[in-house]
C-alpha cells in the first residue's frame, strides 16, 4: 500500500503572523480554520497537494486533553515543552484500516484511526481520519498518517476553487530535512515501518523516497551547521523549489524555508 507524503507540520506562535509574512515573501497562504477537538487553529501553505501546516493553540484546556494521547502531533509539542519550528509530518494514505492492522501486526503501539474534522473560514467542513503509531524508545517519532474523506481530485479541485492553491504560483515542495543521533538507525527503521524502497546514501545525510517527496536525515555535525547551532531531534528544514526566483532561505525559530537551495 503506497503512502504519500501529505503535509509538514509547523509550530508557531501566531499563524496569522506567519501567514502575512510568508505572502510578502510570495509562498501563498490561507487561513485553514479551527480543530475544536483539540483547541487548535491553523494555516496553510498548499503546493499542489502538499503542504506546510502553520498551527497553534487558541484553548488551552482542550489541547491538553489532546496532549494526553500517545504518538499525536499534540503530545509530541507538549512533550518538546511547546516548541516552535517544525514538528511532525504526515503521509497520505487510501487504507488506514489496513495500515492499522498491519502496523499493528508489527508489535506497534497504534491509535486510532480516529475522526476528525475542521470548519473552514467559508463555514464549510473537511472531514478525515488520523492513525498515530510508534514504539518505546523511539528516537524521532513516525509520521502520522491521514486518509481524506475526499479524493486526491476532489480535494484538488476544491482548493483551486477556493483560492487555497494560487495557480499561478511555480512553487514545489521538494524535501524535508531531519536531524537525528544516528541516521543509520533511524532510516532503517522507517523503511521497514513505512515500507519504503532502500536509502540512498550521498554524504553528509540519508535520504528516503516517498513517491512525490524525498526525506534526508542528517546526524549531528552536519545538521547543527545547516541549523545555525543544535536543536532536539526531528524536523528541521524544508526545501522548496521556485522557477520564479532567485536563491532564499526564510529562517523562524528551529524551521528553516530554503528556497532553491
Amino acid at each position: 500500500m503506497t503512502l504519500y507524503f501529505d503535509h509538514l507540520v509547523h509550530q508557531v506562535q501566531s499563524p496569522e503572523n506567519i501567514k502575512d509574512f510568508l505572502n510578502k515573501r510570495n509562498i501563498h497562504t490561507v487561513n485553514g480554520g479551527q480543530h475544536t477537538m483539540w483547541g487548535t487553529y491553523n494555516t496553510l501553505s498548499y503546493f499542489g497537494l502538499t503542504y506546510i501546516e502553520q498551527i497553534a493553540v487558541y484553548e488551552r484546556a482542550l489541547f491538553e486533553e489532546a496532549a494526553n494521547l500517545p504518538y499525536t502531533l499534540h503530545h509530541t509539542f507538549k512533550g518538546d515543552n511547546e516548541r516552535s519550528g517544525f514538528s511532525r509530518i504526515a503521509l497520505r494514505t487510501t487504507n488506514i484500516d489496513e495500515e492499522a492492522a498491519r502496523l499493528r501486526a508489527l508489535g506497534l503501539e497504534v491509535y486510532g484511526p480516529d475522526a476528525c474534522s475542521r470548519t473552514r473560514p467559508d463555514g464549510s467542513v473537511v472531514k478525515w481520519k488520523l492513525l498515530h503509531f510508534g514504539e518505546p524508545g523511539q528516537a524521532i517519532d513516525f509520521p502520522f498518517f491521514i486518509e481524506w474523506a475526499d479524493g486526491d481530485d476532489e480535494r484538488l479541485a476544491q482548493l483551486e476553487a477556493s483560492g487555497a492553491i494560487n495557480m499561478k504560483q511555480s512553487i514545489t515542495m521538494e524535501s524535508v530535512q531531519f536531524f537525528v543521533q544516528d541516521a543509520q538507525a533511524t532510516v532503517q527503521r522507517w523503511q521497514e515501518v513505512l515500507q519504503l524502497p532502500e536509502p540512498d546514501r550521498q554524504p553528509p545525510c540519508i535520504s528516503l523516497q516517498l513517491p512525490n517527496m524525498r526525506l534526508d536525515f542528517f546526524e549531528e555535525e552536519a545538521a547543527t551547521k545547516m541549523m545555525l547551532g543544535r536543536k532536539s531531534e526531528g524536523p528541521f528544514g524544508v526545501t522548496l523549489k521556485d522557477t520564479e526566483r532567485t536563491k532564499e532561505t526564510l529562517i523562524f525559530p528551529a524551521a528553516f524555508y530554503w528556497i532553491n537551495p
